[in-house]
């Protein structure tokens, strides 16, 4: 299926329910929650991919499998909207997006099965009891740990060699995730030659002000944390960091792709492959508290040429070899 039929495919995903409800009674529901919007770069790979890694072990959309698949644009209070909709259609099991959509999730049901993706620390974050044994109701694929924000600064500091500041851009209202990200910055920065700080943001207004105030003085970076704010307004924070010339790196290659400078990422389609072999398993009549939180295992260096050249960097022999993409 090409990218453009997905994307076209979305605008009527709310149908799906609705024929599926036409099948025969061995029908199961599945409900998705993603934190992006249908317009986000990921979303149709996120999408095509699920539905694929589905149909090979034999669960087909609209027919044996109702699909309720709603989207939350990065806002807390349309995905609690969203999840009460997607309970009401009494799944058999839960897809969740991120911290923003397993929490909305948590919330709201402690029966339902729900496998989550793209989130991280989900102990700590109070999500499982453990990754080898989850309990409860929820179960999934970790991208990050927190460490990962040496790879990002190290990256940002290979980049542009002059940078001794950074910015670290997230959504504050996860506060474990929050000291998770904090610790390591001031744990790791100094070793780096670099002095970094966190700001929180909600939306466009406060992304702008927080990277407009930082440019003013010189020397300074971005680190793109991985968080539906900074994905819904990825945009932005790509204008904004061209316009003040300030290098950045982001968590997702999508970022990379739309004009950010770098990343430091997992495979996306690795993560729902994953996340869609436990769908099947609960399917299937598996606990969600029996199955062992999975870890992202493969790393992938992205690199955008055109925006390394407009910040008038030049990358290195070295970095170029170790990268696995490069946008040109």
């Amino acid at each position: 299926m090409r990218r453009r039929d997905v994307i076209a495919g979305l605008g009527g995903a709310a149908a799906w329910p609705a024929a599926g409800r036409a099948q025969a009674g061995g029908q199961r529901r599945l409900g998705i929650l993603l934190v992006y919007g249908a317009t986000h770069p990921d979303t149709p790979v996120i999408v095509e991919t699920l539905k694929e890694s589905l149909r090979r072990t034999g669960w087909i959309w609209g027919e044996n499998l109702a699909v309720d698949l709603r989207f939350g644009d990065g806002d807390a209070d349309r995905m609690r909207r969203e999840t009460d909709a997607i309970l009401a259609g009494k799944p058999d099991v839960v897809l969740a997006q991120g911290v923003v959509g397993a929490t909305a999730l948590q919330q709201a049901t402690k029966t339902t099965p729900i496998v989550f993706m793209m989130l991280q620390d989900p102990v700590g974050a109070g999500f499982v009891s453990s990754l080898a044994h989850p309990g409860g109701n929820l179960t999934g694929v970790t991208n990050f740990d927190f460490t990962l924000v040496g790879k990002w600064l190290q990256l940002l500091k290979e980049l542009s060699p002059s940078v001794t500041r950074a910015l670290a851009l997230i959504n504050p209202d996860y506060p474990a995730r929050l000291a998770g990200y904090a610790v390591e910055l001031a744990r790791i920065a100094p070793e780096l030659g670099l002095v970094a700080q966190i700001a929180g943001v909600h939306d466009a207004a406060e992304i702008e002000q927080a990277v407009t105030a930082f440019a003013r003085e010189p020397h300074g970076g971005l680190i793109v944390l991985p968080d539906a704010v900074t994905g819904v307004y990825g945009a932005q924070i790509i204008a904004l960091a061209a316009s003040c010339q300030l290098p950045a790196v982001y968590a997702y290659a999508a970022q990379v792709r739309m004009g950010g400078l770098a990343a430091y990422t997992t495979s996306v389609v690795q993560d729902v492959q994953r996340a869609a072999g436990y769908l099947d398993r609960i399917l299937r009549g598996a606990a969600a508290g029996n199955l062992p939180v999975q870890a992202s295992d493969r790393f992938l260096t992205v690199i955008n040429l055109h925006t390394a050249a407009a910040l008038k960097l030049t990358i290195s022999p070295s970095l170029l070899a170790k990268a696995d993409e490069l946008v040109d």
